[in-house]
């Protein structure tokens, strides 16, 4: 499939107005046009990111930064006190995976 030369043939489908709403809608969920929307769903064709995959991304990024903070300090202190700290630090990530997950299964 050649994705650099300029794409000049078109396709036509027929679609029910509701169809064709619902085509809108999900690709203004994934912040693509309907074009795009269609290529990425029907080639399996990988497209430049969404904003709310990047914003995805991003988020995971942050918790990975976090957790490999955590361990870092977590193999340098060994104290109760901070070992609470430590798990309560842990317990937050487990939620902010957990709320990323969701909305990642709610959207797909």
């Amino acid at each position: 499939m050649r994705t650099t030369a300029a794409r000049v043939t078109s396709l036509r489908v027929r679609l029910h107005p509701e169809e064709k709403e619902l085509l809108r809608l999900n690709a203004g969920i994934q912040g693509l046009s309907v074009t795009d929307y269609i290529r990425r769903n029907c080639l399996s064709f990988h497209l430049r990111k969404s904003p709310v995959e990047k914003e995805r991304l991003q988020q995971l990024a942050r918790i990975g930064a976090n957790l490999n903070q955590i361990a870092k300090w977590a193999n340098t202190y060994t104290r109760v006190v901070e070992a609470v700290e430590i798990l309560t630090a842990l317990a937050g990530l487990e939620r902010a995976i957990g709320a990323f997950t969701a909305a990642e299964k709610t959207e797909t």
